[in-house]
C-alpha cells in the first residue's frame, strides 16, 4: 500500500514539501514492521502441535466411524462369529512371540504380544478378514493410552506406491478425516498412526500377482516402513491365494506374524444362526445337515461368515403379511445341484431381502431400480479392473466408488468438455446481449465482444485441458465457530479493502473497493489450511459423508462466482450501463463458478450423461442419496471417502447379471 500510494503522490510533490529525515525514519519503520510481521508469522507456524490432544480427537472419530462400519458388515448386528485363526510359517523374518492359534475375541491380546507388532490377516473370500481387522482396531482403541498410536483403516486400493507410506498417511488423514495438514504430519512423525491396510488382494486384477504387480510394490513399501531402527507396527489383510502367490514371487511382509482364518465349523455356524434368526426351529434341517455332513456341499457353502450372514438375511425375509418368504430347508436342495449354487442362489435374492428389511419407512427405490443402479456401477468397476485403465497417470479403481471420481463412467472427453462448452455457451449469450445493446459494427469494443467466446474457450482449454484430475475446492466455514476465525476473516477483508483502496487511487475507487471486497471474502473464506493455527482445529472433526467433498466444492464455486460477479457487475454497471454491466457480472460469475467448482460440475455432468436419451446406462439422479441408502441397507460399505460393494462376490454377481431376474423381484 505504501508503494502504491508513494507512486501516486511522489511525482506531484515539489521540492521542499518532503522532510528527508522523516522519510528515512518512515522507511526504516516500514522495514522494521515488515520484518516483525514476517517473524510473527514464522513463529506462529513453528508453534508445537499438541499431538496427544489431536490423536485423542482422531481416535474418537475413528471409533465412531469404524464402529458403524462393523455394524454394517455384520448385517446391523453387534455380535460377530468368534472365528479361529492359525499361525502360518513365513519364509523368513517372522515376528517374535506369535502364538500358534488364536480367535477373534482375543485378537487384541494376540497382537500385543507380537514383536514387532506387525500382523498379516489372510483367509478365503468371505472369511471375515475385514471384520477381524475391525475387531482388532476397535479393541486397540478401547485400551489405548495417550502415547499409543491410533489405528486407522485404509483401503489398499487407494495407495499410490510412488509415494512413501508416511507421506500417503498424511494425505489420507487430510482427505478422509479432514485433518489439518500440519497436524496430520505431526501425528505421523510422532508415530501415532497405526496403518490398518485392508484388501491387498484388490489392488490387482490378476488372481496370482507376481513380483511386478502393484501388490508386490505395496509389500516392498511396507517392508521399508520403519520407526527409528525397527520395523513400524502395521496390519494388513489379504486373500490367502493372493498372498501365497506373492510369497512364491519372493514378496512377503517381513517381521510380521502371518495368520489364516479357519473355516466356520458346524458348532459356530449353529451358534451364529440361532443368535441371528427369530425362529431357530425353522433352521433345524439346515443345522442337522451341517452337523452330520461337515464336508458336504451345504456345510462348505456356508463355511464363511459372509455366506452365513447372507443366508440369514435372505431366509429371514418376510412378506407384507409377516409370513416368511422362503423356507431354509430349500438350501439343502439348492446345495445339491452344484458347487457354486449356494452362492448364486443367495446373491440372486440378496437385494430383495435387504430391500424388504428396511421396514422403518417405505424405501425410496424398488428392488429392481436398486439392482440396475448397482449393476451399472459394478460394470464400470469391472471394466476398470479387467482393462487396467489409467487416466492422467492415475489407475481407475476396480473396487472403490468415490463420488467425485466417478465421472469417467459417463465418457472422459464428453464430461471434460462440459465446462469449456458451458463457458462458450454463456459467452455467446453475453456477446449477443452486448451487441444488441451497443449496436452492430466494427468498433474495437464490438470486435472484442464478438471474439469473447472463442478467446475464453481457448484460454480455458489451453490452461486446464492437461490437468485431468481437479482438486476439490472448499469454503472454510469452521472459522465461524470461534473468535479467532472471525477475527482472521475480518482481517482478510480489511486488508483486501485497504489494498483495493490503494489500487483505486491509481484507477477508480469503486473498482478498487469492489475488487478488494471480493478478494477479501474469497480468500478469507477459502480453506488456506497452512495459515491456520493448530488450536483452531482441536477436536473439530468432520463426520464421514462422501457427498461432503462435492458439496464443499460446489459451495466454494458458488461463493467465489457470486462474490466476483457482484463486485465486477457493480463496477461494470457504473462504467457501461445497466444492461452491459449486468451481462459482464453474470458471465464472470458463471465462468468463476464453472472453474472453481469444476469437481462438482463434473459430477453433475456424470448424472446428466448417464441418462437413457444419451443411450448410456442410467444412474439415479441423486446418486449420493442412492448410495447412502444402499449403505444403510447393507448393500455397500464405507471405504475412506467412498463406498465399496459389501463383498467382491456381490460386485461380480451384479457385473454378470445387470438385469434383475424375475425370481429376485
Amino acid at each position: 500500500m505504501a508503494v502504491v500510494v508513494g507512486l501516486r503522490l511522489i511525482p506531484g510533490v515539489k521540492v521542499g514539501d518532503v522532510d528527508p529525515v522523516s522519510a528515512v525514519v518512515a522507511l526504516l519503520a516500514l522495514a522494521s514492521a515488515l520484518w516483525a510481521g514476517r517473524h510473527a508469522v514464522r513463529t506462529t507456524r513453528m508453534a508445537p502441535v499438541p499431538v496427544a490432544e489431536m490423536a485423542a480427537g482422531l481416535a474418537d472419530d475413528v471409533r465412531s466411524r469404524e464402529g458403524l462400519a462393523r455394524t454394517q458388515l455384520l448385517g446391523q448386528q453387534t455380535r460377530a462369529i468368534d472365528v479361529d485363526f492359525a499361525l502360518r510359517p513365513a519364509p523368513a523374518h517372522p515376528a517374535q512371540h506369535a502364538r500358534p492359534t488364536g480367535r477373534l475375541t482375543k485378537v487384541v491380546d494376540y497382537y500385543q504380544t507380537l514383536h514387532p507388532q506387525r500382523l498379516v490377516i489372510t483367509g478365503p473370500p468371505g472369511a471375515g478378514k475385514t471384520v477381524l481387522a475391525l475387531e482388532l482396531l476397535l479393541g486397540l482403541l478401547e485400551t489405548r493410552g495417550p502415547e499409543q498410536p491410533v489405528p486407522v483403516r485404509i483401503p489398499a486400493t487407494l495407495w499410490d506406491t510412488s509415494h512413501p507410506l508416511p507421506e500417503w498417511l498424511v494425505q489420507y488423514l487430510v482427505t478422509a478425516y479432514q485433518q489439518h495438514p500440519r497436524i496430520a504430519q505431526a501425528l505421523v512423525n510422532a508415530g501415532l498412526i497405526l496403518p490398518v491396510i485392508d484388501g491387498l488382494d484388490e489392488v490387482d486384477t490378476d488372481d496370482t500377482p507376481d513380483h511386478r504387480s502393484r501388490a508386490a510394490d505395496v509389500v516392498r513399501a511396507l517392508n521399508t516402513y520403519q520407526r527409528g531402527r525397527h520395523a513400524a507396527p502395521m496390519v494388513l489383510t489379504c486373500r490367502t491365494g493372493h498372498y501365497q502367490a506373492l510369497t512364491d514371487a519372493d514378496a512377503w511382509i517381513h517381521d510380521a506374524a502371518l495368520i489364516t482364518i479357519d473355516p466356520v465349523d458346524s458348532a459356530k455356524a449353529r451358534e451364529f444362526i440361532t443368535s441371528r434368526v427369530d425362529n431357530p426351529a425353522r433352521w433345524q434341517a439346515v443345522l442337522s445337515t451341517i452337523d452330520h455332513h461337515p464336508g458336504g456341499p451345504l456345510a462348505v457353502g456356508l463355511s464363511t461368515p459372509w455366506r452365513l450372514s447372507l443366508a440369514t438375511t435372505v431366509y429371514e425375509q418376510r412378506d407384507p403379511d409377516n409370513s416368511y418368504t422362503r423356507a431354509p430347508a430349500d438350501l439343502i436342495r439348492v446345495a445339491a445341484t452344484s458347487n457354486h449354487a449356494i452362492r448364486e442362489h443367495l446373491l440372486t435374492h440378496f437385494i430383495t431381502a435387504a430391500h424388504t428389511a428396511q421396514s422403518d419407512q417405505p424405501p425410496p427405490y424398488t428392488a429392481a431400480q436398486t439392482h440396475r443402479g448397482l449393476a451399472v456401477l459394478a460394470g464400470y468397476l469391472h471394466d476398470n479392473a479387467t482393462t487396467g485403465r489409467v487416466l492422467g497417470g492415475v489407475p481407475l479403481s476396480g473396487t472403490d466408488l468415490v463420488l467425485h471420481e466417478l465421472w469417467p463412467l459417463a465418457g472422459i472427453y464428453r464430461v471434460r468438455a462440459t465446462v469449456p462448452a458451458a463457458i462458450a455457451l454463456f459467452s455467446l449469450m453475453a456477446a449477443a446481449i452486448l451487441l444488441i445493446d451497443s449496436g452492430f459494427g466494427l468498433s474495437t469494443r464490438q470486435i472484442a465482444t464478438f471474439t469473447l467466446p472463442a478467446v475464453s474457450v481457448f484460454l480455458w482449454t489451453g490452461l486446464n485441458w492437461k490437468d485431468v484430475w481437479r482438486e476439490p475446492s472448499r469454503i472454510d466455514t469452521a472459522q465461524f465457530r470461534n473468535r479467532e476465525g472471525l477475527r482472521d476473516l475480518a482481517v482478510s477483508i480489511v486488508f483486501a479493502l485497504t489494498i483495493g483502496y490503494a489500487a483505486g487511487t491509481l484507477f477508480e475507487p469503486a473498482v478498487g473497493l469492489a475488487v478488494g471486497l471480493a478478494a477479501g471474502l474469497v480468500f478469507g473464506l477459502s480453506g488456506r489450511d497452512e495459515d491456520k493455527k493448530p488450536r483452531e482445529y482441536a477436536a473439530v472433526f468432520v463426520p464421514w459423508d462422501p457427498q461432503r467433498i462435492i458439496k464443499h466444492d460446489l459451495a466454494a464455486g458458488l461463493g467465489a462466482g457470486l462474490t466476483f460477479g457482484f463486485a465486477f457487475g457493480f463496477v461494470a454497471v457504473n462504467a457501461y450501463g445497466l444492461t452491459s454491466g449486468l451481462t459482464f457480472g453474470l458471465i464472470l460469475m458463471l465462468a468463476v463458478v464453472l472453474t472453481c467448482g469444476e469437481v462438482s460440475i463434473r459430477y453433475l455432468a456424470l448424472l446428466l450423461f448417464t441418462r437413457a436419451w444419451f443411450k448410456t446406462p442410467a444412474l439415479p439422479w441423486r446418486l449420493g442419496r442412492f448410495l447412502r441408502w444402499c449403505y444403510h441397507a447393507g448393500l455397500v460399505r464405507q471405504a475412506g471417502v467412498g463406498y465399496q460393494f459389501r463383498h467382491r462376490e456381490f460386485q461380480d454377481h451384479l457385473t454378470h447379471h445387470p438385469q434383475p431376474s424375475k425370481i429376485s423381484g
